[in-house]
């Protein structure tokens, strides 16, 4: 079976197929058909869509959406052979707006306990979905880590910045 990686909705507690377990439960040998239940969402391909609230990202099962999900992108232009690409943007409710704003101000916890190796993690997602919302709340949090954190994280958080920062 193809397979883009240990962090795919085929092997996430959400799919429906897996019945609650996380892995490649037996319990997902039936006849149920691939579904996001936190999303409500059919997965068409499950070994190659994500989220960031797969058990890898978010080991406390979190049932709360966050960011978008994605997609491989099996295209020509794909770097290394594939990349990951929104397929169904995040929903936008002010309980998840709040969460990510939780998730924000205890961002290091929430990074420690990320420790899949592909991209993009669950700060980056985070950081890139309140800059999507343009949630001015985060502003100061962002300014925060543009200033001191590493280039490839500080980016985005710049990135989110011009986002809540522009003017519609």
């Amino acid at each position: 079976m193809p397979n883009g990686g240990s962090d795919c909705c085929g092997t996430c507690w959400f799919n429906g197929k897996n019945r609650g377990e996380k892995g490649y439960p037996e319990s997902s040998n039936n006849d149920l058909e691939p579904y996001c239940e936190i999303r409500h969402v059919p997965i068409e391909n499950p070994f190659w869509t994500y989220c960031a609230n797969h058990p890898h990202r978010r080991p406390q099962r979190d049932p709360i959406p966050i960011g978008p999900v994605m997609r491989s992108d099996h295209s020509e232009y794909a770097e290394k052979g594939y990349t990951r690409i929104a397929w169904i943007a995040s929903p936008d409710t002010e309980e998840i707006r709040l969460h990510l704003l939780d998730i924000l101000d205890r961002l290091p916890t929430h990074i420690a306990a990320d420790r899949y190796p592909a991209r993009p993690g669950l700060a980056e997602v985070v950081i890139r979905q309140l800059g999507e919302f343009k949630e001015t709340r985060a502003e100061k949090k962002i300014q925060w880590l543009s200033e001191n954190l590493p280039e490839s994280w500080a980016s985005v958080a710049r990135a989110a910045l011009n986002s809540i920062r522009a003017v519609d």
